[in-house]
């Protein structure tokens, strides 16, 4: 088995598998499950575009056998308008990020380290870029979330932050 991990740029935006392609939960709330997969896709494109512009890559594509599987997508708080709506994060840092997935997306591939391969991509990434923090919401009850289960995190070293509900927690990380 083949794995190799991209950052995602503009030339491989067609790559996102799906669900992800089309999930727009983060960086368009208003237009959330009111736009159809196409549509969504192209505020997708727009998003990354507008983000590896302004604050530079936002994003990985795990593949296996040249097969995108897995996916990530992260960036400060100011560029994923949904944060706002989990009431964080109190105080303005540029030198921490929000991942707002990290999924296999691919059934078959889970349970086999891909995630965890993709997590530490990322962090080795945001740390040589000098962040100092990154942050997301974990699941508690269920493993099918796309920024994946609390277990999962807290087997990566992340803190509970906060308690978000029954269900949600902020989880962080100090790299």
């Amino acid at each position: 088995m083949k794995v190799h991990i991209i950052d995602i740029s503009k030339q491989i935006l067609g790559d996102i598998p799906p669900p992800c392609r089309n999930c727009i939960y983060w960086e368009f709330p208003e237009l959330f499950n009111k736009v159809n997969s196409e549509e969504a896709f192209k505020h997708k494109k727009s998003w990354f575009i507008k983000t590896l512009d302004s604050f530079g890559v936002c994003g990985k594509i795990l593949y296996v056998n040249d097969a995108a599987v897995a996916y990530s997508q992260f960036a400060p708080y100011h560029l994923l308008p949904q944060t706002k709506n989990y009431g964080y994060p109190l105080e303005v840092r540029n030198d921490r990020v929000f991942l707002s997935c990290l999924f296999v997306c691919k059934p078959e591939y889970r349970r086999m380290g891909l995630g965890s391969r993709l997590l530490e991509d990322i962090l080795s990434s945001l740390k040589a870029h000098g962040f100092n923090e990154i942050e997301t919401v974990a699941r508690k009850d269920s493993a099918n979330n796309p920024s994946g289960p609390l277990e999962f995190y807290l087997k990566h070293n992340f803190q509970v932050r906060k308690i978000l509900d029954q269900n949600f927690v902020l989880v962080g990380l100090k790299l």
